[in-house]
Order: structure tokens, then C-alpha cells, then sequence
């Protein structure tokens, strides 16, 4: 069996002993630094399967030596350890790649049960690469032989050609040249292009493609709703065909009445983002609302998570709020299904329970953020600005 190797970082030298001596007694082999430039030197000379880092140390910090290795090593598991162990700082390490997070004092068991297990996630993590490696497109063509004339397998001609030339290939042994290169990249406007092929060299001055999508975003077009759903039984319009002739906001005020609500209507005329919070106490939703609107944000609000997901298909949103403890579905289930249905949406989690532990599931999750109950106007709109910059 060959010995894990793991590089324990502390500036208390007492504290790297200790690990040390825990860690060696389980068959590991450990090596300590008291710095984080003496750490970086060991990790170039040495190959480590583990690094412990303490996050406060002096000079360069812990969370600086984790974005070192996530830079430069991204196969190396890193355990943080801090004696000043806060809900932002495991959320700022995990979000920097942090494999596990342990508060100090910890006993030696605690110690052991989270190495074993981010050891164990790193074997199963290579095992997943390793079934997930592409299999190289030479290696999907078979050794048939061409033609007779040809005596050479496609997996042999496209070692030495690509595998669009092979696939190109008539019993005249020459390719069809439209077929080889339907289209090309283009480096003027950073994308596939048919017109390259056509024309066999990039346009002059600005990618005219490019230039489109800039003119039409430029227009600042305001329909976002893909949605065919009725509005209502006696008003047989769908919500995109209103909203091109009317605009978002006066759908955003239209009731079950079909008439927008005039206190409503030109609410969002200004507003830079669209913000919904998903929270099951109206008050909280009410206060979101009002800090919000202050950055330039539409606020719309949500007290049950089946009326968000459906909120969510009929408008596209720059940041949701969404509660931990909420009926029917906690809100890490629903995070897994923004993360899986809107992968880029950026998503904080608000709770009256917080804890490390959450915080830290919640991150690993996806979500861009985590705010503990009851936060302050500053706090909100730090997290919230720094969410829809991102």
C-alpha cells in the first residue's frame, strides 16, 4: 500500500506536532511548515495528497496558500483549520476550494474521521475523471480498411489527417471538401463561422455577427419571457406577445383583473436587475424588497417554492434570495434544482439557523452566498451587490 502523503501548514509549531503525531500514528506521512512560502517550496519538491492549512497566518495567509494550490495544483486537497471559525470564513474557503473545514480546538478522532474521508473524495473524484476521459476521436473510427486501392484503416489515415477528413472520404480516396470543413473558428469574432470556409478569410475590421448581437443588445430589448401561457381565460394572449407591445413592467402589475396595478405600474421602469427573494414570512420579503429597490433592483417576492420554480420559468432573474427552512421543500432542495435548471442564476441563502455546517453544504452546492438571520441593510447589499457583479 503506498503511504498518503499529507503537508500540515501552521505557524504554532506545537499545533503542526500534534497533527503530526495523530496523522503518523494512522500510517501517514507528514510533513509540517511553518509558512506559507516554506509550504509552497515543499509542494514544488514534493508530491502531497493533502495539505492542512491554518487560515490565519502571519504574512501570507491560509485562504491565499488555498488559492495558490487551486492556481497551481488543483488535484490537491486542502482542510482548513482556524480558531476563529465564522460562517463567512467557511463559506469564503469553500467557495475558494476548500475540501472540508475544521474549527479548532478539534480532538484527534475529529481530526482523523475528516482526513479519511477528503483522502477517500479523492480517490473517488479520479475514479469519476478517469470513467468521464473523452475516448480521442482517432480511437472511435474502426480499422476497416478504406478502399482496395487504399489499403489503410481510418484509424490510421486520421492519425495522420483528423477524423473530418476521414469521415469525408468517397471510393475516389479523395474528400469531399464541403463535408471536411462545414464551418471553422474564427479568431475575429471568437466563434464557429461558415463564412470563413466560404470566403477563406476572416472579415475585415468587425466580425459582422458580432456586430449584430451588439446593435440588438444595444436596442435594450425587454422581452425575457419564452412563455405561450394565457394570461387569462377572457384575455387569450399569451405573456410574450403582451409583453412586446406593452413592456415587462406593465406585465410585471397585471392581476387576475387583466388590468395592471396603476401604484405599480412604472416600478420597475429604472431598475438595473431583477431580484426575487423566496421566503415564507412576509415580512422579510416586505424588507428585502425595500433595501433592494435602493440598488436598483425589481423586487418580486415568493412565499411558497412551488410558485418560485413557476415565477422562474415565465422571467429570467439576476440574483434570488431563497430561504433555508421553508414548507414543502427545504431550501437546499430547491437550490439543487436552480443549480440544475439555471446553472449561472446566482443564488443566496438566508436563514434564521445558521451554522457552519450549513453554510458550508449550501456553498458546496452551488449557492453564491450565505446570510444568517437577521442581517442588516449593509449586509444585505454587500452580499447582494457583490452577487449581481459576479
Amino acid at each position: 500500500m503506498i503511504t498518503q502523503k499529507i503537508l500540515v501548514v501552521d505557524d504554532e509549531e506545537n499545533v503542526c506536532h500534534s497533527i503530526k503525531k495523530v496523522l503518523s500514528r494512522r500510517g501517514y506521512d507528514v510533513s509540517q511548515a511553518l509558512t506559507v512560502e516554506s509550504a509552497v517550496e515543499l509542494i514544488k519538491e514534493m508530491t502531497f495528497d493533502l495539505v492542512i492549512t491554518d487560515m490565519m497566518i502571519p504574512g501570507t495567509s491560509g485562504l491565499e496558500l488555498l488559492q495558490i494550490i487551486r492556481d497551481h495544483y488543483p488535484e490537491l486537497e486542502v482542510i482548513m483549520i482556524t480558531g476563529y471559525a465564522s460562517i463567512e470564513s467557511a463559506v469564503k474557503a469553500t467557495k475558494l476550494g476548500a475540501s472540508a473545514y475544521l474549527p479548532k480546538p478539534f480532538t484527534p478522532d475529529e481530526l482523523t474521521k475528516i482526513t479519511e474521508s477528503t483522502l477517500a473524495d479523492k480517490v473517488v473524484k479520479a475514479r469519476k475523471k478517469e470513467i468521464a476521459r473523452p475516448i480521442p476521436e482517432t480511437e472511435q473510427l474502426t480499422d476497416d480498411i478504406i478502399d482496395v486501392d487504399m489499403p489503410f484503416s481510418a484509424r490510421e489515415v486520421a492519425r495522420s489527417t483528423s477524423k473530418e477528413y476521414v469521415e469525408a472520404l468517397t471510393h475516389s480516396d479523395v474528400p469531399l471538401a464541403k463535408k471536411v470543413a462545414e464551418k471553422a473558428y474564427c479568431f475575429l469574432g471568437q466563434r464557429e463561422c461558415r463564412k470563413l470556409v466560404l470566403d477563406g478569410k476572416e472579415c475585415a475590421g468587425e466580425c459582422p455577427i458580432l456586430k449584430k448581437e451588439k446593435a440588438r443588445a444595444k436596442s435594450g430589448a425587454t422581452v425575457r419571457r419564452l412563455s405561450n401561457d394565457l394570461i387569462d381565460v377572457d384575455l387569450p394572449f399569451n405573456l410574450s406577445e403582451v409583453e412586446r407591445i406593452t413592456g415587462t413592467d406593465y406585465i410585471n402589475c397585471l392581476t387576475r383583473s387583466d388590468m395592471p396595478l396603476a401604484g405599480l405600474y412604472g416600478r420597475d421602469f429604472s431598475a438595473k436587475h431583477t431580484v426575487l427573494v423566496v421566503d415564507d414570512e412576509p415580512i422579510v420579503c416586505h424588507s428585502v424588497r425595500k433595501i433592494l429597490s435602493k440598488q436598483s433592483c425589481a423586487v418580486e417576492e415568493a412565499f411558497d417554492v412551488d410558485a418560485a420554480l413557476q415565477k422562474m420559468k415565465i422571467r429570467t432573474y439576476d440574483l434570488v434570495l431563497l430561504d433555508l427552512k421553508m414548507p414543502k421543500r427545504s431550501g437546499m432542495e430547491v437550490l439543487k434544482s436552480i443549480r440544475t435548471q439555471w446553472p449561472d442564476l446566482p443564488v443566496i441563502m438566508v436563514t434564521g439557523h445558521g451554522t457552519i455546517e450549513t453554510a458550508i453544504e449550501a456553498t458546496k452546492l452551488g449557492a453564491f452566498n450565505f446570510l444568517p438571520k437577521p442581517f442588516t441593510p449593509t449586509e444585505l447589499t454587500t452580499v447582494a451587490v457583490e452577487a449581481l457583479a459576479a
